[in-house]
């Protein structure tokens, strides 16, 4: 089946989550994502976190699928010409140093797009190329202190937190592959590359939509509300029987709904709920009636009543509950790779479904070094001189464990 981006090659500069989880996603869609990992460890995240499953880590396992790894040093004189080779045929270049880093790596916009012209350069930051902060370091946490989410993440009264995952990572990694698409269909009008900023800090702030409505629209600094909805009552977290659950109603025509899913039709005509604006203003009297109500039954027969009334409903589920529940199933994005190591080893699927051209994951996460032969070669290195890189310590050939299989 053809590959929605066969032929485009991608090399991958990356390291821990943002840029890794972009180039992830191009090479599921057909992308040829060289990664070009440090010597003499490779990318960081393959010894971070605390999960290691037969020494490798469970974040790089997750977040390097569909992609090969070339081994180099790129302090040597040798990999300049290597790197050099490798973009001239390149379509993409991604990349998420500190801004400045590349440049010193002889990795920078300028000298690359000399060789080849046509190069879509990718550089994701914390802060961007530009400004006070564009050179400070800065990872998920730090961004989402100074994009304003966590000061609107966590229990009204209490401290503020982070996200219960790296949102600002996720976010930059989907708006880059957005930014090296668009990279690639401008190129085919105007026959050239361009350099594509991904700033992790904007990406963020761009998701602020409904706390930036508000604070524009009534000037008032947006607060921590728990798991309450920022600009809707009700729909928020409730406690049911045995479980907790969310539930509410977002436009005029829910309300009704959601009042007859809890046998309070009496609630449509009080004047105190009759709009939403009415019960933001009285959500502590609607919350009392309604916390009073969700404890009388369980999170199934909740379930069912909205299910009749087509009310907005869902559980609140574990992780482990979420990878088991027939929703997720259904869609089939909890798949399994088989590593030449680990076996088979879990993975989330692209939640892109396209129907001529649908995503597939192409490769495991590779060894240290997995393809450095195979990627020398493709350059023209014969394998004398491959063999003579690797004395050099220029490159490390990796001797690929095949334990399993």
């Amino acid at each position: 089946m053809q590959e929605v981006l066969q032929g485009v090659r991608v090399v991958d500069f990356t390291r821990h989550m943002s840029g890794p989880y972009c180039t992830l996603l191009l090479g599921d869609f057909g992308a040829d994502v060289i990664k070009v990992e440090s010597m003499p460890h490779g990318d960081p995240t393959r010894k971070m976190g605390t999960a290691f499953i037969d020494g490798e880590s469970s974040l790089f396992l997750i977040w390097n699928r569909s992609k090969r790894s070339l081994a180099l040093d790129t302090r040597k004189p040798q990999a300049r010409e290597i790197i050099h080779r490798l973009v001239s045929n390149a379509d993409l270049l991604a990349e998420n140093f500190r801004p400045g880093v590349a440049q010193k790596m002889g990795l920078g916009y300028e000298e690359l797009a000399a060789l080849n012209s046509r190069l879509i350069y990718l550089s994701i930051s914390a802060f961007g190329a530009n400004g006070p902060y564009a050179r400070v370091p800065g990872t998920d946490p730090v961004v989402q202190a100074m994009s304003g989410v966590m000061s609107v993440t966590g229990e009204a009264g209490r401290d503020p937190v982070l996200v219960g995952f790296p949102v600002a990572d996720f976010a930059s990694a989907m708006v880059a592959v957005q930014g090296a698409l668009l990279g690639l269909i401008a190129r085919q009008t105007t026959g050239r590359g361009q350099r594509v900023d991904i700033p992790m800090l904007a990406s963020l702030v761009f998701g602020l939509t409904t706390r930036l409505a508000t604070y524009w629209g009534s000037g008032q600094q947006p607060v921590r509300e728990g798991s309450s909805h920022s600009a809707v009552a009700p729909y928020q977290r409730y406690v049911a029987q045995d479980g907790d659950i969310v539930a509410g109603a977002w436009t005029t025509d829910s309300w009704p709904r959601f009042c007859q899913a809890l046998d309070l039709s009496e609630l449509v005509e009080d004047p105190r709920f009759a709009g939403n604006v009415e019960r933001m203003r009285n959500r502590v009297a609607l919350n009392e009636i309604l916390d009073a109500t969700f404890r009388s039954r369980t999170v199934a027969q909740w379930e069912q009543a909205f299910r009749q009334s087509n009310g907005l409903f869902g559980p609140v589920l574990t992780i482990p509950q979420m990878l088991e529940h027939p929703q997720i199933k259904a869609l089939g994005i909890v798949q399994s790779l088989d590593h030449p190591k680990l076996g088979p080893i879990p993975h989330i699927a692209s939640p892109i479904f396209m129907s001529d051209t649908p995503a597939e994951a192409r490769l495991p996460p590779p060894q240290y070094g997995q393809h450095t032969q195979q990627v020398l070669n493709e350059l023209g290195y014969s394998d004398r001189q491959v063999a003579e890189l690797a004395r050099a310590q220029v490159v490390h050939l990796a001797a690929v464990e095949n334990v399993h299989g």
